[in-house]
């Protein structure tokens, strides 16, 4: 994961000020050959929300009429599995997607030519037919949450695998009657981290406490558009967790306090009311005090990052990825600020290149 930070300038200088956007999209590590055909555009997602990131194309002038078959390696190219790269940029290029290929269509209309439609996800979507149960015995979390992951990596659909420092619960791991995917997002809760893909590394660990931003964008200049919803639906000012210890005695934990989540005040900190909105939990998870504690801080941070939502456009910047920080200047007071990026949309045609992109933050 890019760890660097950017200026627009310098971006700019790099991309020879954004002048002739393309994209190259590599099926099974070869380049879609040349030939009379056309992919108008490409979109990529990518997503920091423990939701799987994808890719979509349309490939037209195939199909040749005369011989009621698609021609051209372009069409053989494209199957279920095969692996598929996306770099977008100018006359430099950067990957901005890898994964495989999930799905295609054949379509055909009286009012086109036939066409190929392509969707591609990234390395999270293979762990979603992984089923086998999972019961943790000597393994620590850790190396049970690199083990999912790197089946990913070793079908070929991941080129690395991260996972941050995870603290140990007495309470053993267990995995029953769900998938890979259901299972990484249910830890991902747990233990307060983000998974997602980016640039072919598979990433489970807690990213909204690097609040270093990868960029700073400007209202009016870099940032075509950018809006900012404050919201206290769903916010409290207290989570308590309860659990049983292993003599089976009640135990609870609570957390007050926001620890993450950008700049400025927490609803509870806006509204004196919500300090007794309380959220109550049971969970299995927990059997000594500090473990409900440590839950409870988790669960709080989780909810209060949703105190303030974003999202935003702007030129096309092949670095611009969720699970960083980006900064917002130009507004007034209310709107500047730090924000996490959740979700980040490349859109690529041999016109234009646009990145949009979605935020949150737990403070305002």
């Amino acid at each position: 994961m890019d760890q660097g930070t950017y200026t627009y300038l310098q971006l700019a200088d790099k991309y020879k000020q954004f002048e002739a956007p393309g994209f190259e999209i590599l099926v099974d590590g070869k380049t879609l050959p040349p030939g009379n055909y056309y992919i108008p555009s490409v979109d990529v997602e990518i997503t920091a929300g423990g939701s799987v990131g994808g890719c979509s194309f349309t490939i037209e002038g195939l199909y040749n009429y005369e011989k009621s078959k698609w021609e051209n390696d372009a069409a053989k190219l494209i199957k279920p599995g095969a692996k598929l790269t996306v770099n977008g940029g100018y006359e430099t290029r950067k990957e901005i997607f890898y994964g495989y290929v999930d799905d295609y269509s054949l379509d055909y209309s009286a009012e086109g030519s036939p066409n190929i439609r392509v969707n591609g996800l990234d390395g999270l979507g293979y762990l979603m037919s992984m089923c086998e149960p999972i019961y943790a015995g000597e393994k620590k979390p850790k190396e049970i949450v690199q083990a999912v992951l790197q089946k990913s990596q070793s079908a070929g659909f991941a080129k690395s695998v991260t996972v941050g420092q995870l603290t140990d619960y007495e309470t053993p791991v267990i995995k029953e009657q769900t998938d890979d995917l259901k299972f990484l997002q249910v830890m991902a809760q747990r233990y307060g981290a983000t998974l997602f893909a980016v640039d072919g590394e598979l990433i489970f660990d807690n990213l909204v406490t690097k609040t270093a931003p990868i960029l700073t964008l400007t209202i009016g200049k870099s940032v075509k558009r950018f809006s900012k919803r404050v919201s206290l639906a769903h916010q409290v000012g207290k989570v308590e967790v309860m659990g049983r210890d292993i003599n089976q005695k009640a135990v609870s934990g609570s957390a007050t306090s926001v620890t993450t989540g950008g700049e400025g005040k927490t609803a509870a900190e806006w509204v004196s009311g919500l300090k007794n909105a309380v959220l109550r939990e049971r969970t299995e998870y927990a059997r000594t005090q500090k473990e409900c504690e440590t839950l409870a801080q988790h669960r709080l941070n989780s909810i209060a990052m949703g105190f303030v939502t974003g999202e935003g456009e702007c030129i096309g910047i092949p670095e611009l990825i969720p699970g960083r920080y980006i900064k917002i200047d130009g507004g007034d007071e209310k709107t500047n600020g730090t924000y996490f990026i959740t979700k980040v949309r490349h859109s690529i045609s041999i016109n234009s290149y646009t990145t949009s992109f979605e935020v949150k933050g737990a403070k305002a």
